[in-house]
């Protein structure tokens, strides 16, 4: 039975291309307001669930609901209200920043003025007013992880789905991005599912996190009963006790 007061609500959600198993019978809720964590190995299948929750790719078993819409039925109006950041973002290189987030406004259908008024907002959020007008050719990693951000907000998302939002920061972009989510779900109520493999970065942000191992959801619940069931200390020890528990 769906949960209706779940912010999403994902029910044995299966996923196979051909003969591979890339996610397979998962199930988890996430809060409304709530930044989730979503943790696993690179290929465990965190990707092919994020985009089955945007309609991306169509699920082979099992559903979910995004805001009470289900993923396949109401896929657009899904879209309309989610905000995606997919790992190993690419951006226009001849365009601007502001140009870039102007398009992505667009693409929404919302008004122009609309979509000016928002992108110059998210442009002082994120701190790009000096670089808004320059080609995103020339910017670097945790710049380019800020636009994303921002055009993934552009529409004033009540659910934000990033994979891997920090790959690739040094310290100082990890936290400035880290801070944006926090202030975006304690300010805003945004739903943010957070996925990741540096479990530095879950830690700080989340206090309920799933698990995925091989296609497989390992765990799923409170990081700190977890960490009682195990009895460990860190997000490391508890990563390879629940990794050695399934491979067992």
């Amino acid at each position: 039975m769906s949960d209706t007061t779940a912010a999403i609500d994902v029910r044995r959600l299966g996923k196979r291309f051909g003969a591979v198993t890339a996610v397979d019978d998962v199930s988890f809720s996430v809060e409304p307001g709530e930044i989730f964590g979503f943790m696993g190995h690179n290929g465990a299948g965190k990707t092919t669930t994020l985009r089955m929750l945007l309609g991306l790719t169509k699920p082979t078993s099992g559903a979910a609901t995004v805001l009470g819409r289900d993923i396949v039925r109401d896929t657009l109006d899904v879209r309309r209200q989610a905000g995606y950041l997919p790992a190993n973002y690419a951006l226009p290189p001849d365009m601007t920043a502001r140009e870039f987030l102007r398009y992505v406004g667009a693409m929404f259908a919302l008004p122009p003025r609309l979509v000016d008024a928002r992108a110059d907002e998210l442009i002082a959020r994120f701190g790009l007013g000096a670089a808004a007008d320059r080609k995103l050719r020339g910017f670097s990693t945790g710049m380019t992880q800020k636009v994303g951000l921002a055009q993934a907000l552009i529409n004033e998302p009540s659910v934000l789905l990033l994979d891997e939002p920090t790959s690739g920061l040094d310290p100082l972009g990890r936290h400035e991005l880290l801070e944006h989510l926090r202030a975006l779900a304690r300010d805003r109520g945004v739903t943010v599912v957070f996925s990741s493999h540096i479990l530095s970065d879950v830690e700080t942000l989340c206090r309920r996190v799933a698990v995925m191992h091989h296609a497989r959801l390992i765990a799923c619940g409170e990081l700190a009963a977890l960490r009682r069931e195990y009895a460990v200390a860190s997000m490391d020890e508890l990563y390879l006790a629940l990794v050695r528990r399934h491979a067992a």
